[in-house]
Parts: C-alpha cells; structure tokens; sequence
C-alpha cells in the first residue's frame, strides 16, 4: 500500500513556494518572432452542429454564414480562446451530402419534430487572435494618466498597465492648466492627455511600448488584456513603498493599549423652577376669538396688578 507524503518545512507547513512560483510566471504556448514579440494569431479548426432557416435551403453554405458565422466576428469564441477575426474553408459534413436519380450532387440534413429547421453538422477555419498571460506584446500608447497607460494592439484591441505594474523608479508628469487647455481646443488631436510617463533617465514615454501580457479579461464578447513592465515573478520587489505601508500599518496596530489624556468636562448646574414661578399659559373660556390664541404671563399680570 503506496501512502502519499508531502514535503514540509521546519514549521510544519507545507512547502509550496515552488507551486506559488509556477503559477506566478507562466510560460505562453504561442511562437515568438526574432523581433521578441509574441505571434497571438492562430488558426483554429472546428466542427459545429448548426440550424438553416427553410430561406436558405437552396443556398445552405450562405445560410450557414449569415446565421452563425458572420455574428462571432470580432468576438471572443471561448471554444477557441481567442476573438475571432475570420474564418474560412466551410464544409458540410459527409452525411450530408448526397446524389440524386440522375447523379448530381445534392445537399441533404435532418428535420426533427415539428421545427421546419434543419440540422447538420459543418466544419470550418477560423482565425483567431488568442493571446496567453506570458505574452510579450507591444502597443500603441493613446493614453497617459497617473493611475494607468492605455494602449492599443495592432491599432484594435485594448490594454491597460496599471500603476502598481509600472517600474517604481519612473515618474508621471501631469500637464499644466493651460496645455489642457490647448489640448482641449485642438481639434485634430487624437487622444487626450493628461501628461506623461518618464523613465528612469528621464526620457518621455511615449509612441509604442513593449509589455508583458499579465491577466486576459474576456467579458461577454468583449477582450481586454491587463500588462505589465515589471519581470513576471518580481512584482512585490519592484514595489518597496507597499511594504513600507504594511510595516506601518503593523507597528500602530501592534500598540493596542494607548490611553489619551481625558480633558475634564465642565459641569454647569441648572437651578429647578421655583414653585412661585407661574408658567406661561393660555386664557381659557374667552368670549373673544381673538384672545383665545394669545399667550400671557400670569406673573407679568401680577405685577401689574400689585404696582396699581
């Protein structure tokens, strides 16, 4: 009986930095030319079980086109893993394919049910922009803020570096008021900006920008991908002002007992009415409508009375 063991530390617990490794750095599938650039273009072949409308049934490859292939252009195909570009090469499957009495080839499928659809199962070549976290990609920068660059690959698809991903040592240099100004009222400006990325010697980034594929976001149809600047696996040592914050935030939280000085309080007495002491009120059963809502001071006419 085979009994399995993991490894351990001197702690006890479980050695699992080379696991936590892997998964930061993760090596891409996809070829690299002698540029250093990832190839994220690939082709991806298929088979697909789809309907055709009775309109098409003469003409079934164009129907199979306008139903089901043409809506997943520029769109991400999760059976692929990458957005669609084009496709290519469309076949019906054998099954399909028939002669009649005199010999000519013809098209058949299946009719299920009541349905007047019909069934079949087709093969196609699609062309496929599939990019994998390890890419090295390059961009085009459109956008320039302090919390983020924005750019764009092959002039199509959006990616983003945020701030935490750019080198600790480069600097964002905002624009003044009036170069806002004469940004906004440029009217052939393409991209607004906001200012500007520096490295470290100073020199103003800008034009295209190598990257590093980080997270791939794939909402509905919808890619975008997340870079970085900094080596895979070397984020947390590119970042010192992080953990200076948790040293921080650590050393406050670790002096629980603090006692604050306690200002005394001043203590104001308020004297009790005195029973003498009549209280405003309204005059009861007055002929007078004009009286009934007035208020009078029963001390007040007391006085009155003992000064006539």
């Amino acid at each position: 009986m085979s009994v399995a063991t993991k490894k351990r530390s001197q702690n006890g617990v479980p050695d699992s930095s080379s696991k936590r490794i892997k998964s930061a750095v993760q090596q891409s599938s996809n070829p690299i030319n002698e540029e250093g650039i990832s190839e994220c273009f690939q082709k991806f072949s298929t088979s697909l079980y789809v309907s055709l409308a009775p309109a098409h049934l003469q003409n079934p490859i164009n129907g199979i086109k306008a139903q089901h292939l043409d809506p997943l252009i520029m769109s991400y195909l999760p059976k692929a893993g990458g957005v669609v570009l084009s496709y290519s090469n469309i076949k019906l499957s054998d099954d399909n394919i028939s002669t009649d009495s005199e010999g000519n080839i013809i098209t058949i499928a299946k009719i299920e049910g009541s349905t007047p659809f019909t069934f079949f199962w087709i093969t196609v070549d699609f062309l496929v922009w599939r990019p994998q976290v390890g890419d090295v990609l390059e961009g085009y920068i459109y956008m320039q803020t302090a919390s983020h660059l924005g750019l764009l690959i092959h002039d199509t698809f959006n990616a983003s570096i945020k701030k935490y991903n750019i080198p600790n040592d480069w600097q964002f240099i905002p624009n003044q008021e009036d170069e806002i100004a004469e940004t906004e009222a440029d009217s052939n400006t393409k991209f607004k900006s906001f200012g500007y990325w520096v490295d470290e010697n100073e020199s103003k980034i800008e034009g295209k920008l190598r990257f590093t594929v980080k997270t791939i976001y794939t909402s509905g149809k919808v890619v975008s991908v997340e870079g970085t600047l900094i080596k895979p696996g070397s984020e947390r040592d590119a970042q010192p002002i992080f953990r200076e914050r948790l040293s921080s935030v650590s050393s406050v939280s670790g002096n629980k007992h603090k006692k604050f000085d306690e200002d005394e309080i001043p203590v104001v007495e308020i004297p009790e009415p005195k029973e003498e002491d009549a209280l405003p009120g309204y005059i009861k059963e007055s002929d007078n409508e004009d009286e009934d809502n007035a208020v009078v001071n029963k001390s007040d006419s007391d006085e009155e009375d003992d000064s006539d």
